[in-house]
């Protein structure tokens, strides 16, 4: 029998085994011939864009190709590739989306509270505007920070908190509405080139 016949008589986790197991990369074209047209229909119908689509559907083979051997054929492969695809566009819509963000407009109030709020158990607003806006924070004074901490951690009002500073309650306000240009301006700055964001 043909050999390339008998590569694609094989199944998705015998084709994978020999791929990691015995380093038959070779094989790897098999999986690829075998999904591309598949993975390459979910991104369009993602991004409903062509290029993108076929971009996309690129980098995923060359990253389940490196990450090939986190497979443990607990699931069917096709089960673990349509998954490892869905979360790979949304990531990468993701990024995009905020590649696009400093020319945006930030409500830093509503990302305070949201911020200050956050449930890691039950919330679904996204991890990456938080863990930027923290860091925008940590770039303020620490007097700065614990006044953003009592007016949003705290729930102090302005009056509680021009009473607890000795200060007219324009005076707090004025002072938060600083504060909080400060950290839009650290938010913008912070880089998305950022390992971390990347």
């Amino acid at each position: 029998m043909n050999p390339h016949h008998q590569e694609h008589q094989l199944s998705d986790e015998a084709l994978v085994y020999a791929i990691i197991q015995k380093e038959q990369t070779y094989l790897f074209e098999t999986l690829y011939d075998r999904y591309y047209s598949i993975i390459y229909g979910r991104c369009l119908n993602f991004f409903k864009n062509k290029q993108d689509a076929e971009d996309v559907s690129q980098e995923i083979f060359f990253k389940i190709f490196l990450k090939l051997d986190t497979f443990l054929f607990k699931s069917k492969f096709s089960t673990w590739l349509y998954r490892f695809t869905l979360n790979y566009c949304i990531n990468y819509k993701r990024k995009i989306k905020y590649r696009n963000l400093e020319n945006d407009f930030i409500d830093t109030e509503k990302l305070s509270e949201q911020f200050f709020s956050y449930n890691y158990d039950t919330c679904f607003i996204d991890e990456y505007q938080l863990d930027r806006l923290k860091q925008a924070i940590s770039l303020l004074s620490k007097h700065e920070q614990k006044l953003i901490l009592l007016k949003y951690c705290g729930f102090m009002t302005i009056k509680e908190m021009a009473k607890a500073y000795n200060l007219g309650e324009s005076a707090i306000k004025m002072k938060l509405k600083r504060i909080k240009k400060k950290i839009l301006i650290n938010y913008k700055k912070i880089s998305l080139k950022d390992p971390k964001f990347v």
